[in-house]
This record gives C-alpha cells, sequence and structure tokens, in this order.
C-alpha cells in the first residue's frame, strides 16, 4: 500500500492532536491555513506528520516529525522530509533548521543519517541543564 503525502487540513485536527498534543486547537487552524502541517497517510488513515514555523520570517525551522510507532522504521519519515523539502523549494528557501536535545542520541541520529549538519548548541536551554542541538539542512 503506497502512503499519501499532503499538506494537513481542517478536518485533520483530531488526528494530529493524537499524535501531538502541544498545539491547541487555535495553533493547529493557524498552521494548517499556512501550509504548515503536511501529513502521511496510510490506508486513508492520518499515521504522521511534519510540523514546522518559520523563524524570523525567513529561516523554516521543522519542530516536529512523528510517525505512530507501529509504522516506523519503514521510510516513512524519510518521504516526509523530502516532500517538506520540496515543499519550501517552491516557496523559494534555501535551507532547513531542526534540531534534538543533547541528551537524545535516536533523534540526533536521525538527523545525521538524514544530512543534518550540526550548527551549533544551545546550551541549558531545557531543564536539568539539557541543551538544544540545532541542525541545518540546504534545500
Amino acid at each position: 500500500m503506497k502512503p499519501l503525502i499532503r499538506l494537513a487540513r481542517p478536518f485533520d485536527i483530531p488526528k494530529l492532536r493524537g499524535l501531538d498534543r502541544w498545539p491547541k486547537e487555535p495553533i493547529w487552524q493557524h498552521k494548517i491555513a499556512g501550509g504548515e502541517v503536511i501529513v502521511l497517510e496510510l490506508a486513508s488513515e492520518v499515521i504522521g506528520l511534519i510540523r514546522y514555523e518559520v523563524l524570523w520570517t525567513t529561516v523554516p525551522f521543522m519542530g516536529l516529525i512523528i510517525i505512530e510507532e507501529a509504522h516506523r522504521g519503514k521510510g516513512y519519515s524519510n518521504l516526509l522530509l523530502e516532500f517538506l523539502k520540496q515543499h519550501l523549494r517552491e516557496q523559494g528557501y534555501l535551507a532547513l533548521l531542526s534540531s534534538s536535545q543533547t541528551d537524545e542520541l535516536g533523534p540526533q541520529n536521525w538527523h545525521r543519517h538524514m544530512g543534518f549538519k550540526s550548527n551549533g548548541i544551545i546550551e541549558n536551554i531545557a531543564d536539568d541543564d539539557v541543551g538544544e542541538i540545532v541542525y541545518r539542512m540546504m534545500l
């Protein structure tokens, strides 16, 4: 079965909230209206998403990429990332930023595997002196 990747629509919000509980309803609506949420469907069911922001009105930042646990390890995050990169290129962006915490080895490995390059560390940004590694990928 081939996955479908598309921009999110308002009717996706209940499923999006199941994958990512942080944004409140108005934020989901705003991000969807701005084309800042991409979903991955399998058998007409949303099983993954990317949400991003545009920092300083000039630099896209991938805030989250998530695939339902049962569907991980099948290359779906790569498909989502490729869709996002093309979407951003079409809007004239040149690079994509992302980050992971300094104590998250899995996400650090994922970023490097996908082709992101480390761009530095923001120290002590989270509790317990945890820092944030910032990554950059040219589009």
